[in-house]
């Protein structure tokens, strides 16, 4: 299966050498020269996809070298806990979704959101559902209509099991009445197998990770959970333009250790922006329809904990957790 963030790399590459000389002085300084930047999911995900092309991206405007570690297990409880336990001087940072604080609640690791510091929020990522090219769902209504016939009678593949996709599902069948069996996964990408060999009927992603899918043709979008109709995607009408009132927020973001280096974030609070407005990464994020949302440190802490403390509200009204 052929995976996007292989195609980041090779153009990024092929971008590194031609970089204009005064592009060098730019550079915001940074405490070390060698960064990793963690991820919970496997290869292909969605947040592994965001975070590459991230930090393919981001040494143009941090004077810093940005490489991808994959720490998957416990939806994000390792990658935690590794993430923690680094040295607060910049050289560790962490990849993040909705899921990390989603584990953190229902599963109470060791080491959980209010453990690390939120540092930049960079992108709102919408969620969409797809289907097989030839599945026999053409909208989001159709497989609520099936499901009402036949309960549990359809699958439906997410990722972690902590992650927003699942919770996406939990509020679909409550506000509809049905109910369907969901399938957790490691990630994204493998998600995206079980709908692809037809283990599952259909699947919760985002477009980054299912794009050369999307492309080919082999998978077929029926809904976004977002407000309005995503960038690349004119046709494909929303959950609620289907009579399914529900929007969904993922956000993707980069956190770090409680005592992180104040020049660290200093640097990453001003090279984000330009981040966002460089042409080449602009290109590559709006092909996967992520929305630039960009919040420093203090803002996306805010974000954060408020974020918590709705999902909390959520996971005991619908006693996944005990108050």
């Amino acid at each position: 299966m052929k995976m996007n963030w292989q195609v980041v790399a090779l153009s990024s590459a092929v971008l590194a050498l031609s970089v204009p000389p005064g592009w060098a002085q730019e550079k915001q300084a940074y405490p070390v020269k060698n960064v990793t930047m963690v991820m919970q999911s496997s290869p292909g995900s969605g947040g592994d996809l965001f975070l590459r092309g991230v930090s393919l991206h981001l040494s143009k405007y941090i004077d810093a070298n940005f490489a991808v570690e994959n720490i998957t297990g416990g939806s994000g409880a390792k990658a935690m806990a590794f993430t923690a336990k680094a040295p607060a001087d910049g050289g560790m940072l962490m990849g993040v979704s909705p899921t990390y604080i989603n584990t953190s609640i229902i599963s109470k690791p060791p080491v959980g959101f209010s453990d690390l510091q939120p540092v930049v929020r960079l992108f709102l990522d919408p969620v969409i559902v797809v289907v097989k090219g030839d599945s026999r769902f053409k909208t989001l209504a159709d497989v609520v209509a099936e499901a009402k016939t036949k309960p549990m009678g359809i699958k439906v593949a997410v990722g972690e099991p902590g992650g927003l996709e699942g919770q996406t599902m939990v509020e679909l069948m409550q506000k509809t009445g049905t109910k369907v069996a969901v399938i957790s996964h490691d990630g994204g990408g493998d998600a995206l197998l079980s709908v692809l060999n037809g283990t599952a009927d259909l699947g919760i992603g985002e477009v980054a990770e299912l794009k050369g899918q999307l492309d080919s043709g082999e998978l077929r979008p029926i809904a976004t959970y977002s407000d309005e109709r995503i960038n690349g995607y004119p046709d494909l009408p929303t959950a609620r333009e289907q009579g399914i009132d529900m929007v969904i927020r993922k956000f993707r973001g980069i956190i770090a250790q409680k005592d992180i280096s104040p020049e660290a974030v200093k640097a990453l609070e001003a090279a984000v922006p330009k981040l966002l407005e460089d042409k080449e990464f602009k290109a590559w994020y709006q092909q996967g329809s992520l929305i630039p949302a960009f919040q420093p440190r203090e803002e996306f802490t805010k974000f954060i904990n408020d974020f918590a403390a709705a999902q909390k509200d959520y996971f005991i009204a619908n006693k996944v957790i005990t108050q």
